[in-house]
């Protein structure tokens, strides 16, 4: 795929050279004179196959130009003032758009087009004054491919990821691109309540086909069927490994098993999502990230609560910098209640406390601060349900090389709890409390049925808090941004068909397990520090 450094026409000698070395150029609207030789040699490049993709200014400058203007076809528009615009999909089908979301909003101004080509393909629009305005469109030119958007005049809206990904995928399908796919079959290994999640996110995202489905069970293979029809059954590990239209293999099952599962699919050339927690140990997750490398197969760990709105809408603040760098993190899950009788709460299966909740709240916190972790202090107290193997209560103690600290609690013995997030800024702070909500129906009779639900199955209240000059600390409710809808599957599907990075890179997940398996053999050495440099 080009690369926008290398494609991007700076200037007009620039242009003449360019054409000799890339397959697409770029232009911006600054190389504002350009000859006619100039602009001649750019229609021939792009007729005989090469690929123009114009950015920001450059549909309102050029568009009157003698050639460029025949390259861009008849286009009319107008200016916006300084405001905020909102990019949606007009055609979800594009290689362009296939899979991604929807809309996004930017500041900018912006010239929209009310007229595009009549053989212009429009890919992204938005409302202005109840009238559909183009943002973007490809058209072709002779044997080559253009792709124009009025988006990405500033700074900011260039920095915005999801032009980003508009730009690199517009970069690619000017380049010539194949824009059919065949979509990739996955095997489901382990039929738990999970696999109708991924079922659902398979049947709504392209490019992902539910064809198998492996489990020793024949009751939930029955529930897999009820679920999705389409889908073929199994019991052997071996009948989808030997299976070679399955693309893909998620391993869903319990926690000591996915690194045995998982290499056995990457040994048979199977791309592999692994349920969280990745494995139990450092070097099994070493060797699975070797493995994957050699067979140049994708791993990768479904962290499917990094898209949580909570934990989006503290990212974001701490992207925008609104409370200063972080220094203190401390987060908490938990209650006074009996833990479950499945595997859960069964360490030798589960790993431990530690690797239950924990996958998601360390992932959280590493992601937070990346900063390498300097030690790790682990601390377990078996108290209150012995009729279980794992501890009642575990906290994790961070310490990064920046001097950062962060801390995570799971109890089961807590009755009063601390809040779900708490965190420090050098400006400013985040609270995320706790609710405490309840599902009220009637029953036959008209009886009042009230149903408290557990604080993990709500969102928090999230504040923020700020500091002024001179001492005053400001606090602001925030309200949470949606969720993305089967973001997870729809990176994974990007990944696989498009090269797009993956959202959960096996290495970070590995830092997960290593913080992990470091606070469990903390804790069975009484609490001491453990040094383990991620």
């Amino acid at each position: 795929m080009p690369h926008l450094q290398d494609a991007l026409v700076t200037s007009a000698p620039a242009l003449l050279t360019q054409l000799t070395t890339q397959q697409v150029l770029i232009l911006d609207g600054s190389v504002v004179h350009l000859s006619l030789e100039e602009e001649q040699a750019l229609c021939t490049f792009v007729e005989n196959g090469g690929g123009l993709v114009c950015v920001g200014n450059a549909a309102e400058v050029y568009r009157d130009h003698q050639l460029l203007g025949e390259l861009l076809g008849p286009i009319h528009g107008f200016c916006t003032p300084r405001c905020e615009i909102i990019a949606q999909v007009a055609n979800s089908h594009h290689y362009i758009t296939r899979r991604i979301d929807p809309t996004f909003a930017v500041r900018d101004e912006v010239y929209l087009l009310k007229h595009i080509p009549s053989d212009a393909g429009e890919i992204w629009r938005t409302i202005w004054q109840n009238a559909p305005c183009t943002l973007a469109y490809t058209r072709d030119y002779g044997h080559g491919r253009i792709f124009c958007t009025t988006l990405g005049a500033s700074s900011a809206t260039r920095a915005h990821p999801h032009y980003q990904q508009m730009l690199a995928r517009a970069l690619s399908y000017a380049a010539g691109a194949a824009t059919q796919e065949r979509s990739l079959r996955v095997a489901m290994i382990g039929y738990g309540a999970i696999g109708l999640e991924h079922g659902a996110a398979m049947q709504a995202v392209p490019g992902l086909e539910y064809s198998l489905v492996c489990d020793r069970s024949e009751e939930r293979l029955a529930l897999a069927r009820q679920s999705f029809p389409e889908v073929s059954t199994c019991t052997d590990l071996e009948d989808v490994a030997n299976d070679s239209s399955i693309d893909l293999v998620i391993v869903s099952t319990p926690p000591n098993t996915h690194a045995a599962i998982s290499t056995l699919m990457l040994q048979a050339g199977k791309h592999v999502v692994s349920e969280k927690p990745f494995c139990l140990t450092t070097a099994e997750a070493d060797a699975m990230i070797q493995l994957a490398e050699q067979q140049r197969r994708a791993l990768t760990v479904y962290q499917c609560r990094r898209w949580d709105p909570d934990y989006l809408a503290i990212q974001q603040i701490a992207q925008r910098g609104a409370i200063g760098p972080l220094f203190h993190i401390e987060t908490f899950i938990g209650g006074y209640a009996h833990p479950c009788n499945y595997w859960h709460s069964h360490e030798p299966i589960s790993g431990g406390v530690f690797y239950d909740w924990g996958s998601h709240y360390l992932d959280w916190i590493l992601q937070l601060i990346p900063d390498p972790v300097e030690s790790v202090r682990g601390i377990e107290h078996k108290r209150v349900w012995h009729d279980v193997t794992n501890a009642d209560q575990a906290s994790v103690s961070i310490r990064f090389a920046g001097g950062q600290e962060a801390l995570f609690m799971h109890s089961d013995i807590a009755a009063a709890l601390k809040p779900k997030w708490y965190i420090l800024g050098e400006q400013g702070a985040l609270v995320g409390a706790w609710r405490y909500e309840t599902v009220k129906s009637r029953r036959w009779s008209g009886d009042l049925i009230e149903e408290h639900l557990a604080p993990s199955e709500t969102l928090p209240e999230l504040c923020l808090y700020t500091y002024e000059t001179g001492g005053a600390i400001q606090k602001h409710p925030l309200t949470l941004p949606a969720a993305p809808s089967y973001a997870f599957h729809r990176n994974l599907a990007n990944h696989l068909h498009l090269g797009e990075p993956l959202a959960v890179p096996p290495e970070q997940s590995r830092r997960n397990i290593a913080v992990m398996e470091a606070a469990k053999r903390s804790a069975e050495q009484g609490g001491e520090t453990i040094m383990i440099g991620v």
